[in-house]
Formats: structure tokens, C-alpha cells, sequence
């Protein structure tokens, strides 16, 4: 089966991974050459991003990396770290936002649309930064095997292929019950849609519907659909992992703080669920990025492949939103957990403490 669904993925993708490695070998051959040029004269207190588009973010190497790791950190907020074996050095990444506020309290030397450079007067130690390395290399090395606790991953088969837990009658039955369920919701929500429709169009005349890939079953890709809880312009920098930029995060309208707040941003994937995208219940979809930077570290996200994405989710009950490498695969410890156990008990138990966490007000 693992084999089955492997070659299912080699086959959709064989274009789509041809681009994507041509275009991450252009970029790495820019970085290389600038990382060449400017790290070696960098005094520590530079930080050299560019914009990467396969990753839609923006990363920094070597002596910047450290830079704009430590003015993150001063500012309050969290970034992905670690040490690119390609590049033989350190990296880090932030998104639009933070880079943004960043840019703000920092001095910006030079702004263009794929490369910036931020000045900061924050002291820089050669000790700390090479102890800060060899941290990151240590942590590259060790993290390709590491397994991350939590309160199910001792149930979990770590040598062994995790396969669907529901039968095949099971799964068919799912499919009806989606498909209707999505319909009356469909139904019911209308007004609601409507509204928020209008909300959203009225605060700043854009488009209400919010459209961005993601991966599915068979690791197709797919659009997925949300209101628009952002400005227009939020990910002109590249994206921002969620809750990166703090719990005010300025990229939010005053509809979309409500709508999110209030899980109704979520209510347009009942379309994906009707199309067979998605279904109400299963692992949440991820970009293809963060699902390569998962399997460097754990390779049985491919497992996921087997079934369709979900609305809701066991993980984000339990782990929430991921904003660190850590909390993804916390995530898809969770997930895989459901892949193995999942029932209509279990889908039944998910969709009523959703529907419970949402009522009671609770944050994902």
C-alpha cells in the first residue's frame, strides 16, 4: 500500500517537482553567490533576506540569519531556524508580517521586492553566534531521527506502515454522510454567508473569498476556500506561519478578527467537503513547503495520503495551530494516530468537542 501510494504521488507531481527544483537550485545559486559576497564582510549587525518563492518567505544565511533571529526574538515573536546542508550554513525564515515589523524597528538599508537589508544595533558575539552553529547542526542531525512526545505517540508504530483504520464500506459511507452534511450546511449558513459575504466586501471593497493551495488526498493538490480575514496585501512578503506575529497580528480586518475569532472563516470549506477535496473530519491540508520540511524529519506524513483532509481535526483539538517545526510534528503524531483508530465513534467524538470548543469560545 505505502509503494501504491508513493507511486501515486510520483505521478502527479513529476512536473510540479521539476519546477519546484529548478526553481529552489536558481534561488540557492543566488543565496550561494550573496552569502559569498556580503556574509563575509557582514559585521553581525546585517541582516541579508531574500525572498524565496518556492517557500513564499523570507530567509536570511549565515551571520544575517543570526541577526534577524535575535531581533525576532527581542520583538516578541517566533521564526523557523536551522542549518541548510545545501547551503552549509545556518538559515532562518519569517514572513510578512514580522518582517515588517522588523523593518520598523530596525534601520532598512536597501528594500526591493526579493531582497532586503536591515541594520540593527543589537550586540553581536562571535562566541554565542558559532555555540548558536554547531547548535543548529546538532539539531539538524539529530532531529531526522527524532520521534516528539506526546500523549498518544507511544501508541503510535514507528517501523511499521500506518494503514486507514475505517473499511472500505466505512470510508464510502463517510463519503455519503459528507456530502449531504456539506449540502444542509450549506443550506442552513446561507444566510450567514451572505452577511459575511457583504461584511467582508463592504470593510475594504476586496474580494471576500480567500483561494490558496493545498495538498489532499493521493497528495493532490487542490484550492481551498475561506472568507478573507487578511488585508490584500498580507502576504506581500511571502506568508506568515499562524500565530508567528503574536496575538495581534496587524494583517487582520476588524470583520476578519470577528469571523476568525468565531471559526465562520472556515464555513466556505463545506464547498471543498461537496466537491470530495476534503471531508468534515481528517487531518488538516498543508502547503506542499511545509510538508516537504516535515519529512525530512518524519517521512510518515506520506501516510496521510491515504484519505481526504479534513474541516476539523483530532490534532487541532489538541495541538492547535503550529507555528514551530516541533508542533508540526506534534500535529502529525496526532494525526497519524487518527489515521489508525478512526471510526465513526471517533468522527462522531471530534465533530461534537468541535462544535463544543466553538461554542464555548475556545482559540485553536
Amino acid at each position: 500500500m505505502y509503494c501504491f501510494v508513493s507511486s501515486i504521488k510520483f505521478t502527479i507531481f513529476a512536473e510540479v517537482e521539476l519546477k519546484q527544483q529548478k526553481n529552489k537550485k536558481s534561488f540557492q545559486a543566488m543565496v550561494s553567490a550573496s552569502i559569498f559576497e556580503k556574509e563575509s564582510s557582514n559585521n553581525g549587525r546585517l541582516a541579508h533576506c531574500y525572498y524565496d518563492p518556492e517557500a513564499g518567505a523570507w530567509m536570511a544565511y549565515g551571520k544575517s540569519a543570526y541577526a534577524l533571529r535575535k531581533m525576532v526574538k527581542r520583538a516578541g515573536y517566533d521564526n523557523l531556524r536551522g542549518y541548510s546542508t545545501d547551503l552549509n550554513t545556518a538559515c532562518s525564515m519569517v514572513g510578512c508580517a514580522t518582517l515588517e515589523v522588523l523593518c520598523e524597528q530596525h534601520t532598512t538599508l536597501e528594500r526591493g521586492k526579493e531582497y532586503i537589508c536591515l541594520e540593527t544595533e543589537i550586540e553581536f558575539d562571535t562566541t554565542n553566534y558559532d555555540e548558536w552553529v554547531e547548535r543548529l547542526k546538532q539539531e539538524r542531525a539529530a532531529k531526522r531521527e527524532m520521534w516528539v512526545e506526546t500523549r498518544i505517540s507511544g501508541e503510535l508504530p514507528k517501523d511499521e506502515f500506518i494503514k486507514d483504520g475505517m473499511s472500505t464500506l466505512a470510508r464510502q459511507t463517510k463519503r455519503l454522510v459528507d456530502v449531504v452534511c456539506a449540502l444542509v450546511g450549506l443550506v442552513i449558513f446561507l444566510p450567514l454567508f451572505i452577511v459575511t459575504l457583504i461584511a467582508v466586501r463592504l470593510e475594504d471593497g476586496s474580494p471576500a473569498i480567500f483561494k490558496q493551495e493545498r495538498i489532499g488526498r493521493f497528495g493532490r493538490p487542490f484550492t481551498i476556500y475561506k472568507f478573507r480575514s487578511m488585508r490584500t496585501d498580507a502576504e506581500k512578503c511571502g506568508p506568515t506561519l499562524s500565530h508567528s506575529c503574536g496575538k495581534q497580528d496587524e494583517r487582520l480586518t476588524r470583520v476578519g478578527r470577528f469571523i476568525r475569532a468565531h471559526h465562520i472563516d472556515e464555513l466556505p470549506q463545506l464547498w471543498n467537503v461537496l466537491k470530495g477535496d476534503m471531508s468534515l473530519v481528517g487531518p488538516r491540508p498543508e502547503r506542499m513547503y511545509y510538508i516537504e520540511k516535515i519529512m525530512e524529519y518524519d517521512k510518515r506524513y506520506e501516510y496521510l495520503y491515504q484519505i481526504r483532509p479534513g474541516v476539523t481535526s483530532y490534532a487541532t483539538l489538541y495541538n492547535g495551530y503550529t507555528d514551530t517545526m516541533e508542533k508540526m510534528l506534534q500535529r502529525l503524531e496526532y494525526d497519524l494516530y487518527y489515521l489508525e483508530h478512526r471510526s465513526w465513534r471517533f468522527d462522531v467524538s471530534i465533530l461534537f468537542k468541535t462544535f463544543c470548543a466553538i461554542v464555548l469560545g475556545k482559540k485553536f
